[in-house]
């Protein structure tokens, strides 16, 4: 029976723990083969331990142990020395995981860089369906707060009260700011441009769905209702194509409510713009500068 070389305690290894021989397998040993190094680093013996004692100590088949060991020397767990019989020893484990850790790595790099030179092809972006109300505020109230460039919200009262916390944590950020309610709000939000139909003063409003449109970084957007007793069928995605959908909106609803009010929206909807549409304006000589924190 081998002794631990730590303790002194008899132990076989098929008393080693379950997950250490799991772990070794993660490393890309088989199981015989982290037996095998297992028993190796078990042994007392200074000079090592020959097959038959490794296939003896462990529930490797004799048939097979010497296989196993030369595996365990490619992959610089062991190595043997003499003949008739060879014995092998277990290389000590810190300097064999430092030996994994680095191919690890080297392996890491060369993927990573023939995976960025194959051919860019185009794949589907993901569209996730979000239906009840507090999944739908729960996701606004994320994309707000992971904001680094841009927030841009058309939305209601209602659900702007409830937006009120994510909105403040970003009012000090350096970003450019946008809210558009179809209602006037109670209270302004600080640091941002809020457009509120403070003008028209339709009954029907009080029917109408709460629908809301969220860009933010022009990367993601969440399009769809807000109503707390309805399915809502929302949808979040960064599909280029919806974000550019809901910025359009946002920038449109902007725009036709500036008009009815006599207000120049272009400070605040030109950084919303693609940059392709921005020279014919800027030759015009009617575009202001763009500015990051105008509150009306």
């Amino acid at each position: 029976m081998a002794r631990s070389r730590n303790n002194g305690v008899p132990l076989t290894t098929a008393s080693a723990p379950a997950s250490l021989v799991t772990r070794l397998e993660g490393l890309g040993l088989s199981r015989n083969e982290a037996l095998a190094y297992l028993t190796l680093l078990e042994a007392d013996e200074e000079d090592g331990l020959t097959g038959y004692e490794v296939a003896s100590r462990s529930s490797i088949p004799r048939s097979a142990v010497y296989t196993v060991l030369r595996k365990l020397q490619s992959a610089g767990a062991a190595f043997g020395y003499g003949e008739k019989p060879e014995r092998f020893v277990a290389n000590e484990p810190g300097k064999w995981l430092e030996q994994v850790r680095r191919s690890a790595e080297a392996t890491i790099q060369e993927a990573a860089r023939e995976l960025h030179q194959l051919p860019k092809r185009p794949r589907p972006e993901p569209v996730w369906i979000l239906r009840r109300y507090e999944e739908v505020m729960r996701r606004i109230d994320h994309m707000i707060r992971s904001a680094e460039q841009s927030v841009w919200i058309s939305m209601w009262p209602r659900e702007l009260e409830r937006l009120r916390p994510a909105l403040e944590s970003v009012a000090d950020r350096t970003l450019h700011r946008v809210i558009h309610s179809p209602a006037a709000l109670s209270e302004p939000f600080p640091g941002f441009s809020c457009w509120t139909d403070n003008v028209s003063d339709d009954e029907t409003k009080s029917t109408w769905s709460h629908k809301a449109l969220v860009v933010i970084d022009r990367r993601e957007a969440l399009i769809g209702g807000t109503e707390p007793l309805a399915d809502n069928h929302a949808v979040f995605t960064s599909n280029p194509s919806l974000v550019d959908v809901a910025t359009n909106h946002i920038i449109l609803d902007i725009t036709m409510m500036a008009r009815l009010q006599g207000e120049n929206p272009e400070p605040v909807v030109s950084p919303m713009m693609r940059p392709h549409l921005l020279p014919s304006m800027l030759e015009s000589g009617n575009l202001p500068a763009p500015t990051l924190h105008q509150a009306r």
